[in-house]
């Protein structure tokens, strides 16, 4: 068998590939776990918020996370398997990307990898890349947002081939589950039917039609990340967003503005002083510039975003124009989203990026595909070779940090073991 044929992938060649996938992702997960036995810190909310649901104490869940629903599923999984709520959390994340990882293969081949090579390599990516590793041992919602994202996106790309009603309802369906898990499944699912016009290219009706739609998405989207913004301050709940959506827009820019004035004039007073003071806005944008890049960067890695712009540069493309469409679309949705988070909190979580890193990630495979069969070794000068070694022991290097994240908090744990057999009541130490 050989595995870089360019002929197309039988079942059973795919079928031995997924499984391989999805065993060697179980075992990336058991070795994350095992080098790094600290729980994170919002495994801890998740804990404590399962913990309340096990009370029946929905509204104390509520207050401890106000997105709980993987709490609810470790509490629901700890109670069926007999388990603590740690362990729950480790096994639906576990299982989780490991059927995200499954699950890029199958939209790598929706998006017209079907080749054994294409294939091959796209298991290679879901298995090696570091934003499928990273976090194993982490216990976060992320995982299940990413899997039902993924999956969203398998049949969006599915109904391109073969257009199905039922496609736009898994579409929907799937979006419906991701947005349980982060509030950006929620963006996307009420911006559903931009996404199903895309993919419907021309005979998804007219240009008119397709520009009200864009419109609608945009105007869901700030209403989503304005309830979004609010929320947390006790400002908005879901009812009143439904009743009057409106005042519930007003009000997050009006909250968004003001935060932007605050840190402008924090700018003004604290950092650049009486005679720089006019570029306050120079520095805060490109403060939120570098932010976003960063955290995209920091996410995708280096060599292979090399790896990506050099495969735009010269022409990799998917086969179909409604697949480029659909692509650059959730890229550009994704880096949205994070530059409205960017501008309200100036600050980005390192695995926020990760559902954008993986979308880019789509068309690493092909990328590759076109230079192993561009690259000539013999033909190479010394420069070259000298590059090409460098950035393949680069990208191998990052994907190898992704499974060494051992902890460096292991006396923080055995402290607090310590403190927990000889406190006379649970109190915090602070």
């Amino acid at each position: 068998m050989n595995l870089l044929s360019d002929r197309p992938a039988n079942p059973t060649f795919v079928y031995v590939t997924l499984i391989l996938c999805a065993v060697a992702s179980v075992i990336a997960s058991a070795w994350c776990i095992h080098i790094d036995d600290v729980i994170n810190n919002d495994g801890v909310e998740y804990i404590r918020a399962a913990e309340q649901f096990a009370a029946r104490n929905w509204a104390g869940a509520f207050a401890v996370h106000q997105w709980p629903f993987f709490s609810f599923l470790m509490w629901a999984t700890g109670a069926a398997l007999g388990t603590s709520y740690e362990t729950a959390g480790q096994l639906l994340n576990t299982f989780f990307f490991t059927l995200s990882s499954l699950l890029f293969v199958g939209v790598v081949r929706a998006f017209g990898g079907t080749s054994q090579r294409l294939t091959a390599l796209a298991a290679l990516v879901a298995v090696l890349h570091p934003a499928f590793n990273e976090y194993r041992a982490f216990i976060i919602r992320d995982a299940g947002y990413l899997a039902f994202y993924l999956l969203a996106l398998f049949f969006l790309a599915k109904s391109i081939q073969v257009w199905r009603w039922r496609y736009s309802v898994f579409v929907v369906s799937a979006l419906l589950a991701a947005s349980i898990f982060r509030i950006e499944g929620a963006v996307f699912l009420l911006s559903a039917p931009l996404l199903i016009m895309t993919a419907r290219g021309e005979n998804g009706g007219s240009p008119w039609t397709r520009l009200v739609l864009t419109v609608m998405a945009a105007a869901v989207l700030a209403l989503v990340l304005g309830w979004w913004l609010i929320a947390p301050g006790g400002g908005a709940v879901a009812n009143v967003a439904a009743s009057s959506p409106l005042e519930v827009i007003g009000t997050a820019w009006h909250e968004i503005t003001s935060s932007v004035s605050h840190k402008i004039a924090v700018l003004r007073t604290e950092f650049l002083g009486t005679y720089a003071a006019e570029y306050a806005w120079t520095l805060f944008v490109f403060a939120v510039i570098m932010i976003l890049l960063s955290a995209t960067f920091s996410q995708l890695t280096i060599p292979w975003a090399l790896l990506t712009f050099g495969g735009l540069v010269v022409g990799v493309r998917f086969p179909h124009k409604s697949l480029n469409r659909i692509w650059l679309t959730l890229v550009g949705m994704h880096l949205a989203i994070l530059l409205v988070f960017a501008v309200i909190k100036l600050f980005l979580a390192a695995r926020y990026p990760l559902a954008l890193a993986v979308t880019i990630l789509i068309l690493i495979p092909f990328a590759l595909e076109r230079v192993a069969q561009a690259i000539r070794w013999h033909e190479l000068k010394t420069p070259a070779r000298v590059l090409t070694v460098v950035l393949l022991l680069w990208a191998g290097g990052e994907s190898i940090s992704g499974l060494d994240n051992a902890t460096r908090a292991s006396a923080i744990k055995d402290a607090g073991l310590w403190l927990k057999d000889r406190a006379t009541t649970p109190q915090s130490v602070v």
